[in-house]
């Protein structure tokens, strides 16, 4: 599942007999631990899906736009995202006040509650993006006839800061393959810390940002360790597979309140008929030895035998430096060919280009965008973006950027997806689409 960048609002919609006990249409549930409540919110806006978690003054979920949150989809037949049933909303929602998807229940009880949701298609009839290898789906309405069933328990198993995440996938339709994104937590930025659990030996060890997923719990955390959020599921890893913990990171997105990580709790099927199916995954909150602790007592509760137990939480290896040394930077003038894009080729797509500025080799302050460029022709090789893995291809850094309103040249990068997100440009709306000022270039 993508990030949705459109912005066209919907009208708020539940079923009739929707009781929210907030205005506003929220609905929270609470439990204590560690000397502060562990709260989960939901929302009309989100047709039920979480939209707030939070521990100890901090908020772990991510809700910019209706492709966050923590939440659950599926997908079907290979259509990736054309074929994308999901629980908060489509991509179409973007950041307006409503869902294409539909609740149809709610019921609230002491540390629980349950949601019944007719989830949106992700891409609209007729729509594609970059992630629908066999174009738009087979569908005419922008509601799926799918019902996601979702129980959330506080205090899972007996372990006080477990959330326990059952969802019920009821398809509509028999399907050839089917792959279910049973929980997904979308979170700031800042939990870029990313690790895996093993329940069989207590080890906590680094993971590298991905994409991709492997077969033992992730947790994100934030640099110091001083709060995590971790995933498990005593039903993975699936016989035959290799994966079903996986983990993103699309903490380079510009815009306030864009950047974020994600884990997730992944299921794969063959041929499914149309009906039911239901799994479970477990979220848990609180320090990074907090979740390290919950999940060793998780694992003991889960399958009656007792683990070892959490091992010390490794110190958070230090920085790398992104560049070592300044770049000089060029951008084009050719109408129709390069102009406006900063690229490190003085001869880039062999039209003009003027000199534009150097970046700097060193970070001074935490204001300051990196800076990438590509290696790979499918990373469009010379151009400069804010994203380590533009295109999914290769890139190296090439160094720092003033903060936004420093003396100099100013730049922008990109924010819309299929158009020119992370690209970056000295024009603030490159191929009339959305930018943002991401700092100045010294010259």
């Amino acid at each position: 599942m993508l990030l949705a960048l459109a912005a066209r609002p919907a009208a708020a919609e539940d079923a009739p007999g929707i009781a929210w006990p907030v205005p506003g249409g929220r609905a929270s549930i609470s439990a204590p631990f560690n000397g502060s409540p562990i709260t989960v919110g939901i929302s009309s806006r989100m047709a039920g899906a979480i939209d707030s978690l939070t521990w100890g003054g901090t908020q772990f979920i991510n809700a910019f736009d209706h492709g966050r949150e923590l939440q659950s989809a599926s997908s079907y037949d290979g259509y990736g995202e054309c074929l994308n049933p999901t629980e908060a909303g489509s991509n179409g929602d973007g950041r307006g006040p409503g869902s294409t998807s539909l609740l149809m229940a709610l019921t609230l009880g002491p540390g629980q509650f349950e949601t019944r949701t007719r989830m949106a298609y992700w891409m609209r009839p007729g729509e594609r993006s970059g992630s629908c290898p066999k174009g738009p789906g087979p569908y005419a309405s922008p509601r799926s006839d799918d019902v996601l069933t979702k129980r959330i328990t506080l205090g899972a198993e007996g372990v006080a800061n477990a959330i326990a995440y059952r969802a019920t996938f009821t398809t509509a339709q028999p399907h050839a393959a089917a792959t279910f994104e049973a929980a997904t937590a979308y979170m700031p930025g800042q939990f870029n810390r990313f690790l895996t659990y093993d329940p069989a030996t207590g080890a906590l060890a680094p993971l590298s940002p991905g994409p991709g997923e492997q077969t033992k719990p992730v947790i994100l955390a934030t640099p110091d360790g001083a709060r995590a959020l971790g995933v498990y599921s005593p039903a993975l890893p699936q016989a035959g597979q290799d994966g079903g913990y996986g983990r993103f990171d699309f903490s380079h997105l510009p815009s306030a309140g864009n950047a974020t990580v994600k884990w997730n709790c992944v299921f794969r099927e063959g041929a499914i008929p149309a009906g039911s199916r239901s799994y479970t995954c477990y979220a848990l909150v609180g320090t990074l030895e907090d979740v390290t602790r919950g999940m060793s007592a998780l694992h003991t509760a889960l399958t009656g035998r007792a683990g070892p137990p959490a091992q010390a939480v490794p110190p958070p290896r230090a920085a790398a430096p992104v560049a070592a040394d300044a770049t000089p930077l060029f951008v084009g003038t050719t109408p129709d060919c390069n102009a406006g894009i900063v690229t490190i080729n003085p001869t880039f797509r062999r039209c003009a280009t003027t000199p534009l500025g150097t970046t700097s080799g060193t970070r001074t302050g935490p204001a300051q965008t990196a800076l990438y460029v590509g290696v790979s022709p499918k990373a469009a090789a010379g151009v400069v973006t804010t994203n380590p893995r533009h295109l999914n291809g290769t890139t190296r850094p090439i160094g720092f950027l003033a903060p936004v309103g420093a003396a100099g040249t100013p730049l922008y990068a990109g924010t819309a997806q299929d158009c020119n997100a992370g690209v970056v440009s000295s024009n603030p709306v490159h191929l009339h689409c959305t930018s943002e000022p991401i700092g100045s270039l010294s010259r």
